[in-house]
């Protein structure tokens, strides 16, 4: 057996179905087995494992294929149906993928691995959210109660797709919802490398982390481009999702300067951000965001999301 471990997140661990590796938990700096290659999480096991509140466990490095094996083998259930699972578990269960597809992005960029891993949860998502009414419900009941940027960056990817299907103007670009959805999922990427503190809104940063906030947007934009993997659609979303249509954002970019699906993004983390930071719920944050960035937002964006959750009932 090799002395090399893989860490993998807990989030991706599916109960009911046997693994092909072995998985281990560190305790006091040694890999302790936890699960033998063969059996399962069924039963408790696993919900004491995520009580714990652990985020990852680890694999030995010569089992990644099998562990990339059955991670597609999982999204493929949870996001087409095939699993025969009730679809508020399956929802659940494609949130947990795609978290886990984000955070392993924001963290190795370059990796070609977790990109193809990334692109195609970002696909599979897409098809969900267009056969599953109930998704954007699903994942707005997802609390994210430790601030996570990648529990953040998944609801504004589900936001931004309520958003564009109740807008006419973005209909024509039905093929570039699957690069929005990457760009709103790396939009804060570069939040997991500087020194501000995600879990205070922007407006209360100490002073010296304030210069860092207005410059990560580029920042993101920077680190996703040196790595020649992302559309140019992704890199756009994640470099003007912090821009207002009357100039005042951080580049100075008005609206007829900004991609419309860019837009779309920038009202989905601003009303995300109501919820986050503030604590409203979906209602108050609806109407604090229509009356506070009014003139900042883009007006049909605006609409689009009391449209989208409005049909859902959310509201």
């Amino acid at each position: 057996m090799s002395e090399k471990f893989m860490p993998v997140r807990v989030s991706t661990l599916r109960g009911d179905v046997k693994i092909k590796f072995n998985v281990y938990v560190k305790v006091a700096g040694k890999q302790i087995l936890l699960c033998r290659e063969g059996d399962s999480f069924e039963g408790e096991r696993l919900e004491r494992l995520r009580g714990k509140k652990l985020s990852r466990i680890f694999i030995p490095a010569e089992q990644q294929t099998a562990y990339e094996e059955y991670l597609l083998r999982n999204m493929e259930g949870a996001f087409s149906g095939g699993d025969g699972r009730p679809a508020e578990m399956r929802l659940q269960i494609a949130h947990g993928l795609l978290h886990a597809a984000t955070e392993d992005i924001m963290e190795s960029p370059a990796d070609r691995t977790y990109f193809e891993v990334f692109k195609l949860s970002a696909e599979r998502f897409v098809k969900l959210f267009s056969s599953e009414p109930a998704a954007l419900n699903v994942f707005l009941e997802l609390k994210n109660a430790d601030f996570n940027v990648a529990h953040h960056a998944v609801t504004v990817a589900a936001l931004s797709l309520g958003i564009a299907r109740e807008m006419p103007s973005a209909e024509g670009r039905a093929l570039q919802m699957v690069p929005m959805v990457m760009g709103a999922l790396l939009h804060d990427i570069e939040h997991t490398y500087n020194d501000t503190n995600f879990a205070v809104a922007a407006s209360h940063l100490a002073q010296a982390e304030k210069p860092l906030h207005k410059k990560h947007a580029m920042a993101g934009y920077e680190r996703l481009n040196a790595t020649g993997l992302y559309d140019p659609l992704t890199l756009i979303v994640v470099s003007e999702h912090e821009e207002y249509i009357d100039g005042s954002g951080p580049r100075g970019k008005r609206d007829r300067d900004l991609d419309l699906l860019s837009m779309i993004v920038s009202t989905a983390n601003a009303f995300d951000h109501y919820l986050l930071y503030e604590n409203l719920t979906p209602k108050e944050a609806l109407k604090k965001m229509l009356i506070e960035k009014m003139g900042l937002l883009h007006l049909e964006a605006m609409r689009g999301l009391q449209e989208a959750l409005k049909k859902r009932g959310i509201i």
